[in-house]
Protein backbone atom coordinates (compact mmCIF):
# COMPACT_ATOMS: atom_id res chain seq x y z
CA UNK A 1 0.00 0.00 0.00
CA UNK A 2 1.83 3.58 -0.83
CA UNK A 3 2.42 6.02 1.48
CA UNK A 4 -0.64 8.28 2.09
CA UNK A 5 1.67 11.32 2.30
CA UNK A 6 3.13 10.80 -0.92
CA UNK A 7 1.28 12.00 -4.09
CA UNK A 8 0.68 9.09 -6.44
CA UNK A 9 3.27 9.26 -9.31
CA UNK A 10 5.95 10.19 -6.83
CA UNK A 11 9.24 9.03 -8.94
CA UNK A 12 10.06 11.83 -11.34
CA UNK A 13 10.93 15.33 -9.64
CA UNK A 14 10.82 17.13 -13.11
CA UNK A 15 6.99 16.31 -13.30
CA UNK A 16 6.70 18.81 -10.08
CA UNK A 17 6.11 22.11 -11.22
CA UNK A 18 9.75 23.04 -10.71
CA UNK A 19 10.33 26.35 -10.66
CA UNK A 20 13.25 27.94 -13.05
CA UNK A 21 15.27 31.02 -12.82
CA UNK A 22 14.61 33.89 -10.79
CA UNK A 23 11.09 31.92 -10.38
CA UNK A 24 12.47 29.52 -8.04
CA UNK A 25 12.97 32.08 -4.81
CA UNK A 26 10.51 32.98 -2.48
CA UNK A 27 10.38 36.45 -2.36
CA UNK A 28 8.87 38.25 0.55
CA UNK A 29 10.96 36.98 3.17
CA UNK A 30 14.36 38.10 5.06
CA UNK A 31 17.27 35.96 3.99
CA UNK A 32 20.65 35.57 5.84
CA UNK A 33 23.38 37.62 4.27
CA UNK A 34 26.00 37.38 6.12
CA UNK A 35 27.39 37.26 9.26
CA UNK A 36 27.66 40.58 11.55
CA UNK A 37 31.17 40.41 12.85
CA UNK A 38 32.17 40.41 8.61
CA UNK A 39 31.08 43.98 8.73
CA UNK A 40 33.33 46.56 10.81
CA UNK A 41 32.11 50.12 11.82
CA UNK A 42 33.02 52.20 8.79
CA UNK A 43 33.20 49.57 5.70
CA UNK A 44 31.53 48.12 3.14
CA UNK A 45 31.02 44.86 1.70
CA UNK A 46 29.68 43.72 -1.84
CA UNK A 47 27.51 40.93 -2.50
CA UNK A 48 25.39 39.70 -5.07
CA UNK A 49 22.01 37.81 -4.23
CA UNK A 50 19.00 36.81 -5.63
CA UNK A 51 19.84 38.28 -8.62
CA UNK A 52 20.91 41.68 -7.45
CA UNK A 53 24.21 43.63 -6.66
CA UNK A 54 23.89 44.81 -3.20
CA UNK A 55 26.30 46.97 -1.11
CA UNK A 56 26.45 46.20 2.55
CA UNK A 57 27.74 48.93 4.92
CA UNK A 58 28.16 49.50 8.52
CA UNK A 59 28.07 53.59 9.53
CA UNK A 60 30.03 54.78 12.18
CA UNK A 61 26.98 54.76 14.83
CA UNK A 62 27.34 50.55 14.41
CA UNK A 63 24.26 50.10 12.58
CA UNK A 64 23.76 48.42 8.95
CA UNK A 65 22.08 49.43 5.55
CA UNK A 66 22.27 48.01 2.63
CA UNK A 67 21.91 49.66 -1.14
CA UNK A 68 22.11 48.63 -4.48
CA UNK A 69 25.39 48.26 -5.93
CA UNK A 70 25.86 50.33 -8.65
CA UNK A 71 25.54 53.71 -9.58
CA UNK A 72 22.35 54.55 -11.13
CA UNK A 73 24.33 57.65 -13.47
CA UNK A 74 26.67 55.69 -15.35
CA UNK A 75 25.79 52.22 -13.60
CA UNK A 76 29.46 52.09 -11.85
CA UNK A 77 29.73 49.41 -9.04
CA UNK A 78 29.81 51.51 -5.43
CA UNK A 79 31.94 49.05 -3.56
CA UNK A 80 34.85 50.40 -5.81
CA UNK A 81 34.23 54.10 -4.73
CA UNK A 82 34.78 55.76 -0.74
CA UNK A 83 32.52 55.70 2.37
CA UNK A 84 33.04 57.85 5.04
CA UNK A 85 31.34 56.21 7.65
CA UNK A 86 27.62 57.94 6.40
CA UNK A 87 27.52 58.01 2.79
CA UNK A 88 29.15 55.90 -0.46
CA UNK A 89 30.73 57.95 -3.57
CA UNK A 90 30.50 56.71 -6.54
CA UNK A 91 34.35 56.30 -7.62
CA UNK A 92 33.23 57.42 -11.17
CA UNK A 93 32.17 61.06 -10.62
CA UNK A 94 31.78 61.26 -6.93
CA UNK A 95 27.38 60.81 -6.39
CA UNK A 96 26.86 60.44 -3.09
CA UNK A 97 24.42 58.18 -1.42
CA UNK A 98 22.88 57.66 1.71
CA UNK A 99 21.49 54.77 3.67
CA UNK A 100 18.06 54.71 2.00
CA UNK A 101 19.87 54.88 -1.19
CA UNK A 102 19.20 58.45 -2.21
CA UNK A 103 21.50 60.50 -3.76
CA UNK A 104 22.99 63.58 -1.50
CA UNK A 105 25.30 65.28 -3.72
CA UNK A 106 26.46 65.64 -7.24
CA UNK A 107 30.09 67.24 -7.23
CA UNK A 108 29.84 68.21 -10.93
CA UNK A 109 26.54 70.65 -10.05
CA UNK A 110 27.40 74.26 -10.42
CA UNK A 111 24.27 74.81 -8.22
CA UNK A 112 22.83 71.91 -6.00
CA UNK A 113 19.69 73.45 -6.79
CA UNK A 114 19.46 73.56 -10.28
CA UNK A 115 17.91 70.03 -9.59
CA UNK A 116 16.44 67.22 -6.99
CA UNK A 117 19.42 65.60 -6.18
CA UNK A 118 17.30 63.88 -3.51
CA UNK A 119 14.98 62.02 -5.97
CA UNK A 120 17.90 60.45 -7.43
CA UNK A 121 17.82 57.04 -6.27
CA UNK A 122 20.55 53.41 -6.30
CA UNK A 123 18.23 51.59 -4.27
CA UNK A 124 18.29 49.84 -1.17
CA UNK A 125 16.81 46.99 0.52
CA UNK A 126 15.76 46.84 4.13
CA UNK A 127 19.11 44.90 6.15
CA UNK A 128 18.87 44.57 10.06
CA UNK A 129 21.46 43.11 12.17
CA UNK A 130 19.76 40.23 14.73
CA UNK A 131 21.19 37.08 16.64
CA UNK A 132 24.92 37.71 15.18
CA UNK A 133 23.64 37.92 11.64
CA UNK A 134 22.84 40.64 9.09
CA UNK A 135 19.66 39.90 7.15
CA UNK A 136 17.82 41.30 3.95
CA UNK A 137 14.44 41.12 2.88
CA UNK A 138 13.53 40.64 -0.84
CA UNK A 139 10.11 41.71 -2.06
CA UNK A 140 8.12 41.16 -4.83
CA UNK A 141 8.45 44.02 -7.96
CA UNK A 142 4.74 45.17 -7.89
CA UNK A 143 5.17 45.97 -3.66
CA UNK A 144 6.35 49.45 -3.18
CA UNK A 145 10.35 49.63 -2.10
CA UNK A 146 9.20 51.71 1.35
CA UNK A 147 6.38 49.40 1.94
CA UNK A 148 7.88 47.98 5.67
CA UNK A 149 8.29 43.98 5.93
CA UNK A 150 7.72 42.39 9.55
CA UNK A 151 10.90 41.50 11.95
CA UNK A 152 12.93 38.56 10.56
CA UNK A 153 11.75 35.58 12.85
CA UNK A 154 14.29 34.97 14.82
CA UNK A 155 15.34 31.84 17.05
CA UNK A 156 14.46 31.44 20.95
CA UNK A 157 16.23 31.08 23.15
CA UNK A 158 19.26 32.77 21.36
CA UNK A 159 17.63 36.28 20.89
CA UNK A 160 20.39 38.10 22.59
CA UNK A 161 23.16 36.33 21.97
CA UNK A 162 25.76 36.57 18.68
CA UNK A 163 26.81 33.46 17.11
CA UNK A 164 29.74 31.75 18.32
CA UNK A 165 30.67 30.39 14.91
CA UNK A 166 29.87 31.20 11.49
CA UNK A 167 31.39 30.37 7.96
CA UNK A 168 30.16 31.27 4.30
CA UNK A 169 30.45 29.03 1.69
CA UNK A 170 29.16 29.24 -2.14
CA UNK A 171 27.91 25.79 -3.94
CA UNK A 172 27.60 25.51 -7.80
CA UNK A 173 24.25 24.64 -7.27
CA UNK A 174 20.95 25.99 -8.01
CA UNK A 175 18.88 27.01 -4.70
CA UNK A 176 16.88 23.77 -4.76
CA UNK A 177 19.88 21.74 -5.01
CA UNK A 178 21.28 23.42 -2.19
CA UNK A 179 18.09 22.63 -0.18
CA UNK A 180 17.82 19.51 -0.97
CA UNK A 181 21.68 18.90 0.28
CA UNK A 182 20.37 20.83 3.92
CA UNK A 183 17.22 17.82 3.98
CA UNK A 184 19.21 14.72 2.53
CA UNK A 185 19.97 12.60 5.79
CA UNK A 186 20.44 9.67 3.24
CA UNK A 187 24.24 10.90 1.66
CA UNK A 188 25.91 11.49 5.37
CA UNK A 189 27.61 8.41 5.70
CA UNK A 190 28.60 8.47 2.31
CA UNK A 191 29.58 12.40 2.06
CA UNK A 192 30.67 12.96 5.19
CA UNK A 193 33.54 11.09 6.09
CA UNK A 194 36.26 11.47 8.77
CA UNK A 195 38.45 9.85 11.24
CA UNK A 196 36.26 10.95 14.05
CA UNK A 197 32.64 10.12 12.14
CA UNK A 198 32.16 6.13 12.36
CA UNK A 199 29.79 5.84 10.01
CA UNK A 200 29.77 4.05 6.92
CA UNK A 201 27.90 2.89 4.42
CA UNK A 202 28.09 -1.06 5.68
CA UNK A 203 26.60 0.24 9.14
CA UNK A 204 22.96 1.94 7.82
CA UNK A 205 20.47 2.46 11.02
CA UNK A 206 16.80 2.30 10.58
CA UNK A 207 15.60 6.18 11.23
CA UNK A 208 12.03 6.61 11.78
CA UNK A 209 10.83 10.30 12.34
CA UNK A 210 7.48 11.60 13.38
CA UNK A 211 7.20 15.22 11.02
CA UNK A 212 4.65 18.06 11.59
CA UNK A 213 3.78 21.39 9.57
CA UNK A 214 5.67 24.00 11.41
CA UNK A 215 5.37 27.42 10.43
CA UNK A 216 6.19 28.20 6.47
CA UNK A 217 7.87 24.83 6.64
CA UNK A 218 7.76 21.01 8.50
CA UNK A 219 9.76 20.04 11.78
CA UNK A 220 10.96 16.78 13.05
CA UNK A 221 9.02 16.50 16.24
CA UNK A 222 11.57 16.53 18.92
CA UNK A 223 12.55 13.01 20.56
CA UNK A 224 15.48 11.94 23.01
CA UNK A 225 19.07 11.70 21.74
CA UNK A 226 19.25 7.92 20.85
CA UNK A 227 23.00 7.72 21.83
CA UNK A 228 23.83 10.59 24.04
CA UNK A 229 27.73 11.63 24.56
CA UNK A 230 29.88 12.89 26.70
CA UNK A 231 29.45 15.94 24.80
CA UNK A 232 25.28 15.77 24.72
CA UNK A 233 25.82 15.16 29.05
CA UNK A 234 27.37 18.87 28.62
CA UNK A 235 23.44 19.71 28.19
CA UNK A 236 22.02 18.60 31.36
CA UNK A 237 20.10 15.14 31.27
CA UNK A 238 16.72 14.91 29.51
CA UNK A 239 18.84 15.66 26.23
CA UNK A 240 16.50 16.39 23.76
CA UNK A 241 16.49 17.13 19.55
CA UNK A 242 13.76 18.48 16.43
CA UNK A 243 14.95 20.17 13.06
CA UNK A 244 12.91 22.75 11.63
CA UNK A 245 12.37 23.04 7.89
CA UNK A 246 11.71 26.44 6.66
CA UNK A 247 10.90 28.83 3.98
CA UNK A 248 12.78 31.11 2.22
CA UNK A 249 16.13 28.23 3.04
CA UNK A 250 16.21 27.32 6.94
CA UNK A 251 17.50 24.29 8.81
CA UNK A 252 17.32 24.74 12.57
CA UNK A 253 18.30 21.98 14.60
CA UNK A 254 17.86 22.63 18.39
CA UNK A 255 19.37 20.26 21.20
CA UNK A 256 18.79 21.27 24.67
CA UNK A 257 18.67 19.67 28.25
CA UNK A 258 17.49 21.05 31.30
CA UNK A 259 21.41 23.34 31.81
CA UNK A 260 21.96 24.29 28.07
CA UNK A 261 21.33 24.43 24.57
CA UNK A 262 22.76 24.43 20.86
CA UNK A 263 21.40 25.91 17.54
CA UNK A 264 22.94 25.23 14.31
CA UNK A 265 21.52 26.44 11.84
CA UNK A 266 21.78 26.35 7.98
CA UNK A 267 20.83 29.01 5.42
CA UNK A 268 20.80 29.53 1.93
CA UNK A 269 20.66 32.68 0.06
CA UNK A 270 20.47 32.56 -3.83
CA UNK A 271 22.98 34.11 -5.74
CA UNK A 272 21.62 33.44 -8.96
CA UNK A 273 20.35 30.74 -11.06
CA UNK A 274 23.38 28.37 -11.18
CA UNK A 275 24.88 29.48 -7.19
CA UNK A 276 24.11 29.26 -3.65
CA UNK A 277 25.31 30.86 -0.72
CA UNK A 278 25.46 28.72 2.53
CA UNK A 279 25.52 30.10 5.69
CA UNK A 280 26.62 28.14 9.03
CA UNK A 281 26.05 29.46 12.47
CA UNK A 282 26.29 27.99 16.04
CA UNK A 283 24.91 29.12 18.65
CA UNK A 284 25.31 27.79 22.70
CA UNK A 285 24.73 29.03 26.39
CA UNK A 286 27.78 27.01 27.57
CA UNK A 287 30.57 30.13 28.14
CA UNK A 288 32.73 27.51 29.09
CA UNK A 289 32.81 26.41 25.65
CA UNK A 290 33.72 29.57 23.81
CA UNK A 291 37.04 28.92 23.11
CA UNK A 292 36.36 26.09 21.28
CA UNK A 293 34.59 28.27 18.41
CA UNK A 294 37.48 28.39 16.49
CA UNK A 295 37.88 24.56 16.01
CA UNK A 296 34.56 24.36 15.62
CA UNK A 297 34.22 27.14 12.54
CA UNK A 298 36.81 25.06 10.87
CA UNK A 299 35.37 21.62 11.48
CA UNK A 300 32.21 23.00 9.84
CA UNK A 301 33.81 24.35 6.78
CA UNK A 302 35.37 20.58 6.44
CA UNK A 303 32.02 19.53 6.44
CA UNK A 304 30.48 21.89 4.25
CA UNK A 305 32.92 21.67 1.62
CA UNK A 306 32.24 18.13 1.35
CA UNK A 307 28.36 19.10 0.38
CA UNK A 308 30.34 21.35 -2.08
CA UNK A 309 32.25 19.03 -3.43
CA UNK A 310 29.82 16.30 -4.27
CA UNK A 311 27.62 18.85 -5.79
CA UNK A 312 30.69 19.74 -8.13
CA UNK A 313 30.47 15.67 -8.94
CA UNK A 314 26.87 16.23 -9.24
CA UNK A 315 26.87 19.06 -11.67
CA UNK A 316 28.53 16.68 -14.18
CA UNK A 317 25.74 14.38 -14.78
CA UNK A 318 23.45 17.21 -14.70
CA UNK A 319 25.01 18.66 -17.29
CA UNK A 320 23.73 16.02 -19.61
CA UNK A 321 19.99 16.91 -18.18
CA UNK A 322 18.03 17.51 -14.74
CA UNK A 323 15.68 14.49 -14.80
CA UNK A 324 16.11 13.35 -10.97
CA UNK A 325 14.16 10.43 -9.18
CA UNK A 326 12.78 11.37 -5.40
CA UNK A 327 12.01 8.37 -3.63
CA UNK A 328 9.65 7.36 -0.88
CA UNK A 329 10.89 7.87 2.30
CA UNK A 330 14.21 9.44 2.38
CA UNK A 331 13.15 12.10 -0.55
CA UNK A 332 9.75 13.07 0.79
CA UNK A 333 11.08 16.39 2.36
CA UNK A 334 12.45 17.31 -1.28
CA UNK A 335 8.57 17.56 -2.26
CA UNK A 336 7.66 19.13 0.34
CA UNK A 337 10.02 21.83 -0.21
CA UNK A 338 8.36 22.24 -3.52
CA UNK A 339 5.54 22.44 -2.55
CA UNK A 340 5.81 25.32 0.21
CA UNK A 341 7.72 27.21 -2.28
CA UNK A 342 4.44 26.47 -4.65
CA UNK A 343 2.07 27.69 -2.08
CA UNK A 344 4.60 30.15 -0.83
CA UNK A 345 3.91 31.78 -4.27
CA UNK A 346 0.58 31.07 -4.99
CA UNK A 347 -0.36 32.94 -1.36
CA UNK A 348 1.43 36.30 -2.41
CA UNK A 349 0.17 36.25 -6.15
CA UNK A 350 -3.57 35.58 -5.13
CA UNK A 351 -3.24 38.09 -1.83
CA UNK A 352 -4.65 35.19 0.51
CA UNK A 353 -3.40 33.49 4.01
CA UNK A 354 -0.69 30.72 2.99
CA UNK A 355 -1.65 27.24 3.57
CA UNK A 356 0.82 24.57 4.74
CA UNK A 357 0.62 21.96 2.14
CA UNK A 358 3.13 19.58 4.82
CA UNK A 359 0.66 16.78 6.29
CA UNK A 360 1.57 14.77 9.35
CA UNK A 361 3.81 12.36 8.67
CA UNK A 362 6.23 8.90 9.51
CA UNK A 363 9.26 8.65 7.50
CA UNK A 364 11.42 5.71 7.20
CA UNK A 365 14.84 5.36 5.57
CA UNK A 366 18.58 4.16 6.70
CA UNK A 367 21.15 6.43 7.54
Amino acid sequence: MPNSHLPPDDADVTREARATGADQWARGLWYCALPAARLKAGEMVAETFLGEPMLFARKADGSVFCIRNQCPHRGTPLHYGEFDGNTVACPYHGWRFGDDGRCTLIPSLVDQGDMNVDRIRCGAYPCVERQGLIWVFHGDPDIPADAAPPEPELFPGFEAMPAKAAIQLVYNAPFDEAAFGMMDAAHIPFVHRAWWLKRKAASLRLKEKQFEPYGHGWRMMPHAIPNVTPFHRLLGGQVTTEIQLRLPGFRIELIYGDRHRILNLLAITPIDENHTQMLQALWWTMPSMDWLSPAVAVLAKRFLSQDADIINKQNEGLAFGRRQQLIADADTQMRWWLQCKKEWAAHRREGRPFTNPVPPATLRFRS
